[in-house]
């Protein structure tokens, strides 16, 4: 694995990580940072556990355990379909820019820099 893609495999852990935490432990807290309101605390929840298991893939994947490159492609898949879903709500009008503008920018970033680093990682073997 490159460097390069363990600090982003290792940066999305602690993005995701962060994120599942709020939902777990402090849901008001992530509503004030999100400017948004959570409806439903099982869903809120269960997001959060989710958020928290793909945090440790991507940490398992960084460090080097397991199967580097399934797991990272199963990171990139997660990362582009939250940006996907980020883009949707932005676009059709469901939540405003300060909502869901800058998941759908961290999630782009990751996305893109996953892709390459990927690409990169399989030119090298």
């Amino acid at each position: 694995m490159t460097k390069k893609l363990q600090i982003t495999l290792y940066l999305i852990s602690a993005y995701l990580a962060f994120f599942g935490i709020l939902f777990v432990f402090a849901p008001g807290v992530f509503e004030q940072i999100t400017r948004s309101t959570l409806h439903d605390a099982e869903l809120a929840l269960l997001y959060g556990q989710y958020t928290l298991t793909f945090a440790y893939v991507a940490f398992r994947t960084a460090i080097g355990k397991g199967a580097t490159s399934e797991q990272s492609l199963t990171i990139l898949i997660v990362t582009a379909g939250n940006a996907v879903v980020f883009a949707y709500l932005l676009l059709a009008g469901r939540e405003g820019f300060s909502q869901a503008g800058p998941p759908l920018v961290v999630n782009f970033v990751f996305t893109v820099l996953l892709f390459v680093f990927r690409v990169r990682q399989t030119k090298q073997i």
